[in-house]
């Protein structure tokens, strides 16, 4: 009747909202493993590791957005092309 609960899923249920997304294997050194069987040292490698996964699309997205904010600056709207938003009264970039 009562299914025993795994310590992951007692830990999700106690903390819903920060722990929501742990996964059930973390991959350390080319080797998927359960979380629960993971060091404090290994989560920290997997976390590196899914951070450096993650830096170069951080990157590309906060240029864009820089992008998007230096052309709202210069006056450009919605539908303005963005060469045009940079482009000189001559109409040159």
């Amino acid at each position: 009747m009562f299914k025993n609960r795994t310590l992951l899923e007692k830990l999700k249920n106690k903390h819903p909202y920060l722990l929501d997304e742990l996964p059930a294997t973390v991959r350390v050194d080319g080797i998927e493993m359960p979380l629960e069987s993971a060091t404090l040292d290994q989560i920290a490698f997997a976390v590196i590791a899914l951070e450096n996964e993650v830096r170069p699309i951080s990157r590309r997205m906060n240029a864009l957005r820089e992008l998007y904010d230096l052309a709202r600056k210069h006056g450009a709207l919605g539908a303005h092309r963005i060469g045009h938003a940079f482009a000189d009264k001559g109409g040159r970039s």
